[in-house]
């Protein structure tokens, strides 16, 4: 699932998003989001056991990629005052 200009083979990739892709940003935020989901539904209604998960997942992962290209642009700003 590709959301902007996300490239995921390491030779394309410069050293700022290398450093990036490592930490994986959206992979935790999908288990981030796995896990707010299963304990908000078995908090709350049965019916939010199958949805919320789901839900929750996605909107993680959503998440997660916005903090990914964040933490490339700020790298990349970074490097450049620096140089």
């Amino acid at each position: 699932m590709a959301i902007g200009r996300y490239r995921d083979v390491p030779s394309e990739m410069d050293d700022v998003e290398c450093e990036v892709a490592a930490a994986q940003y959206p992979q935790s935020g999908l288990v981030f989001g796995l896990g707010v989901g299963i304990v908000l539904s078995i908090a709350t209604v049965e019916v939010l056991l199958v949805f919320a998960p789901i839900l929750c997942g996605v909107a993680g992962f959503v998440l997660g990629r916005r903090v990914h290209d964040f933490e490339i642009r700020r790298r990349r700003a970074d490097r450049t005052m620096k140089e």
